[in-house]
């Protein structure tokens, strides 16, 4: 009898163990900060340089652009854009999107940012990019955001040089720059 007590306590206590650990727990979230560092001093240098636009920062690409036509194509174009974002959306005072604003930390464009810019070009949305050791001042940014483009313009890539003058990027991939003479 002993015997069948102590074996039923030990699968009691094993169920009450089992339960104790399986049990739903509530999830727990922490604040995070949507901008640091290079990015809030950005965001802070283009509020002051268009202080007549709405700068919003990491900005969803789905709720910028969305593909045209129905079916799978589009589904999967959806699915292409989803979760990805862009640094800064700028718009004017009726919220029409004037340019989306890139801020660059690596040196060469990335197959993935030629790609976006690509779908932000087909949607006749410019893309600007700045690079993070190069920041403009105002009177730059503000001329880059209201200057107009080729209507298939599909990227705009500055980088200053040390004398102040923006210079296009050559290649779209710069490591294959030669792979076709």
């Amino acid at each position: 009898m002993k015997e069948i007590i102590v074996a039923a306590s030990i699968v009691l206590g094993g169920l009450l163990l089992w339960g104790y650990l399986h049990r739903e727990r509530s999830f727990r979230f922490r604040e995070r900060a949507v901008l640091t560092g290079g990015e809030l001093e950005f965001f802070f240098r283009l509020r002051d340089a268009l202080p007549e636009c709405v700068i919003c920062p990491q900005v969803a690409v789905a709720a910028l652009i969305e593909p045209t036509g129905a079916g799978p194509l589009r589904h999967k174009a959806l699915a292409s854009i989803g979760g990805k974002r862009v640094g800064y959306a700028v718009f004017d005072e009726s919220m029409q999107l004037l340019a989306v604003v890139e801020y660059d930390h690596h040196g060469r464009r990335k197959r993935s940012d030629v790609l976006r810019d690509a779908w932000f070009a087909s949607a006749g949305v410019r893309t600007i990019r700045f690079h993070a050791k190069h920041l403009p001042n105002e009177g730059m940014i503000k001329s880059r955001i209201f200057a107009h483009s080729k209507p298939n313009s599909h990227y705009i890539d500055y980088q200053l040089g040390r004398e102040g003058e923006s210079k296009p990027s050559k290649a779209l991939w710069p490591n294959t720059v030669n792979a076709h003479p």
